[in-house]
């Protein structure tokens, strides 16, 4: 079923006529990013005539995509152009249970915390949406030294991934890391009264030998040409 959305959101995309072709050299984003990436990749290719060519952490890209404060910082020690920077989406925390099991009710901040103490036990990835969860929100919500005890700290592995083994019966992270892992069900995304969005940027290269098809996929990424690639990744769209 993920696989046939996949297919769908690629043909919902894919639109206009094929401008004069360049490439496009663009640094792995993060994970959460990568899926929907895809996506885009296919959409943006046929749109315009550019070819996107996807590189490693370390290699030398025209095009970055982090958290803001990472390409903020990148604009400080001069290796982003400023005047391209641009935010292109926004990641919100999801929930998981394993496949076959009871959904829980999280629509609002009082269940959510009612699922959580109800859970015998509760997986969280130890990126940015785990910091937030163990660090500030069960605090704030009251239920910290409660669930401490059984709070699964994920590591090397996707807490999905977790959650699908029987390891952790409930599971927190980035919605779109959740979303196409198998043997897990999505209870969508915690009550947005708590939620932690964290904004992804995107920015050119001070070094970038293909300016203007880079500023063609920033656009491109906040059309409403993209808008079926961010939905079935679970990513929201920043126009």
């Amino acid at each position: 079923m993920m696989k046939f959305a996949w297919i769908v959101a690629v043909a919902a995309v894919v639109a206009a006529t094929p401008a004069i072709a360049d490439e496009l050299v663009i640094r792995r984003p993060l994970f959460a990013y990568v899926g929907t990436l895809k996506l885009l990749t296919a959409g943006f290719e046929a749109a315009t005539g550019d070819k996107i060519k996807v590189v490693d952490a370390n290699d030398a890209a025209d095009l970055l995509i982090s958290f803001k404060a990472e390409i903020e910082a990148q604009v400080k020690d001069g290796k982003v152009d400023a005047g391209s920077v641009a935010d292109i989406a926004a990641m919100r925390v999801g929930m998981a249970v394993k496949a076959g099991a009871p959904i829980p009710d999280i629509s609002t901040p009082d269940k959510f915390k009612q699922a959580l103490l109800a859970a015998k036990s509760v997986g969280v990835s130890r990126g940015p949406s785990g910091q937030y969860l163990s660090t500030e929100l069960f605090p704030k919500l009251g239920i910290a030294e409660q669930i401490k005890d059984k709070t699964v700290v994920v590591t090397a592995r996707m807490v999905g991934e977790a959650v699908a083994s029987g390891e952790a019966e409930i599971g927190f992270q980035q919605a779109s890391e959740l979303i196409p892992l198998e043997g897990i069900s999505t209870v969508g995304p915690i009550p947005e009264s708590i939620q932690r969005v964290t904004i992804y940027t995107a920015g050119l290269s001070t070094g970038s030998k293909a300016t203007a098809a880079g500023r063609r996929f920033i656009a491109y990424v906040k059309s409403s040409a993209a808008a079926a690639a961010y939905k079935v990744t679970g990513v929201g769209q920043v126009k």
